[in-house]
């Protein structure tokens, strides 16, 4: 009989690593990094064996990226304003 690993390593990861880049707003460019790892760790935990953890990390890493590019483009155009 075959043992499953059922780590769940990867799923913490994406997770953390999603939460950091989801409230990283200080930093937007820094913050979307972490939130495409939070996605790639979370592919990675659900080839393995399915969680939850990694579910949670692959839905607010997804949020992160579009928030924290949203910021990013309204950042870029208050500078642009403000040098017109």
């Amino acid at each position: 009989m075959k043992k499953e690993n059922k780590s769940i390593g990867f799923g913490i990861a994406s997770l953390v690593t999603s939460l950091i880049g989801f409230f990283g707003f200080v930093a937007p460019y820094i913050a979307i990094l972490f939130s495409i790892s939070a996605i790639v760790f979370c592919v990675i935990q659900q080839k393995r064996y399915k969680t939850g953890l990694a579910t949670a990390g692959l839905v607010i890493g997804i949020l992160g990226v579009i928030g924290n590019i949203f910021w990013l483009l309204t950042l870029l155009l208050i500078l642009m304003m403000g040098a017109i």
